[in-house]
């Protein structure tokens, strides 16, 4: 499980690379203001294009909206997974525990 588990987290890694550079050149970075959500939601909201929602000083672009999510939400499943896998090292063999943590004192 272990192995199936960092390749998995290999693989999203660089999905999120991916995503990060679509978000950018796609100009979506500002897409939802806030975070974790979108314009106070989990999701981006369903209010139609150039809508200014109240609280915001952005409009609501909807694409835009909906790449920067994607990459969050991408992002997001790698922490998960980084922080099984130290939970999974932490309970398995020593070494793997030491290859888990020294990594992260640099």
């Amino acid at each position: 499980m272990f192995k199936k588990l960092l390749q998995t987290s290999i693989v999203l890694a660089l999905i999120v690379v991916i995503l990060g550079a679509y978000t950018r050149l796609g100009d979506a970075g500002l897409g939802c203001p806030d975070w974790p959500g979108c314009y106070g939601q989990l999701i981006v909201p369903d209010a139609a294009d150039g809508t200014k929602l109240e609280g915001y000083d952005r409009p609501l672009e909807a694409a835009k909206g909906w790449k920067e999510m994607v990459h969050r939400y991408a992002a997001s499943m790698l922490g998960l997974i980084i922080l099984i896998l130290w939970f999974l090292a932490l309970r398995g063999k020593p070494q793997r525990f030491q290859s888990m943590t020294l990594p992260s004192f640099t």
